[in-house]
């Protein structure tokens, strides 16, 4: 019988082993890790809000010009009082022209019509000059309307606060006083549904305008979305906030806090239109998909299934898939 030399198969078997502990490095991914960590999130929303009052307005001017007097006293005025006037450029001029132009109409139409009782004329011409005289006629009555609108008066009873002083050349839209009665004004603002129902009442949010910032507090949130999708949020205003009914301020409102799980951004993935987190799977990338709720700071807050106390690969991660072997670095 021949012996079978054993000593080939124990050399393999060596290289074997050499390839399994020196190669494998050679191609496994160097990582560095970070532990999932349980947290508390709120989401800040900026939005848009308008003041409103039942109690309060704003007069505008209704054109550009002028703004002339009267300029009642700064304090408490009646309803119907006039408190000033805005003489728009030569308006003047234009309603006594358009009346002159009416009075010209109407004395061809009268002089048409005899002439058509006389045969002169045919009826068309009439007719014609009948349209011609109610076009007129319209072009007066809308300047006249236009010149009565040249009166600011107050709507009721209130407090008058002036904003810009007399003789002011003023656009069309300009505040001109405010008339505050007992009502206090407010801000409304719209929100998704999916974040109003993250809103709770006092709940504090933070009011900025032209120069003025302030902190005031949620109202209350509207039951159901208007027409447009939106659900209303009241605020309260600080009191002697410095805004006007119909101002539009900037927001921010806050959520309230929620449990969720806290990882460095840099971990977070994307994987076609996912976002991802690779796990340290005794020494493999397993893929997690998560949702990113937000990132602030270089934090990213996210939900998924994914655990307190598991290893997140942070650096490395772009360059690795799942099952990829990992050289764990600190």
């Amino acid at each position: 019988m021949f012996m079978t030399d054993a000593r080939p198969g124990i050399r393999k078997f060596c290289l074997l082993l050499l390839i399994t502990f020196w190669v494998r490095p050679a191609w496994a991914v160097p990582v560095t890790l970070a532990t999932v960590q349980k947290s508390n999130w709120s989401r800040t929303i900026p939005v848009m809000g308008q003041v409103e009052s039942v109690g309060m307005v704003t007069l505008t001017a209704p054109m550009t010009g002028r703004i002339t007097g009267p300029f009642p006293p700064t304090g408490t005025i009646a309803a119907g009082t006039v408190i000033a006037h805005v003489d728009a450029p030569g308006l003047q001029a234009r309603l006594r022209a358009a009346e002159a132009q009416v009075e010209y109409a109407r004395t061809a139409l009268r002089r048409d019509e005899q002439l058509l009782k006389d045969g002169v004329v045919a009826r068309a011409t009439v007719e014609a000059s009948r349209a011609t005289y109610e076009q007129a006629l319209g072009n007066a009555r809308a300047l006249r309307a236009v010149a009565v609108d040249q009166a600011l008066t107050a709507p009721f009873t209130g407090n008058i606060r002036y904003l810009i002083a007399p003789g002011t050349v003023v656009a069309a839209g300009t505040p001109i006083a405010s008339i505050s009665g007992r009502a206090q004004p407010w801000v409304e603002a719209l929100v998704p549904p999916e974040l109003a129902f993250r809103l709770h009442p006092g709940e504090p949010a933070a009011l900025r305008a032209h120069r003025w910032h302030g902190i005031g507090r949620i109202h209350s949130i509207g039951s159901s979305a208007r027409q447009s999708g939106l659900v209303s949020v009241i605020l309260h205003l600080p009191p002697h906030a410095p805004v006007l009914p119909g101002e539009w301020l900037s927001i921010q409102l806050q959520t309230s806090e929620r449990p969720v799980l806290r990882v460095p951004a840099a971990a977070v993935v994307m994987h076609g239109a996912k976002p991802l987190v690779y796990l340290d799977k005794h020494g493999r990338a397993q893929g997690v998909s998560v949702r990113v709720l937000g990132v602030e700071h270089g934090v990213a807050y996210l939900s998924g299934a994914l655990r307190p106390g598991e290893q997140v690969v942070v650096s490395g991660s772009t360059r690795i898939r799942a099952h990829s072997p990992l050289e764990i670095r600190e």
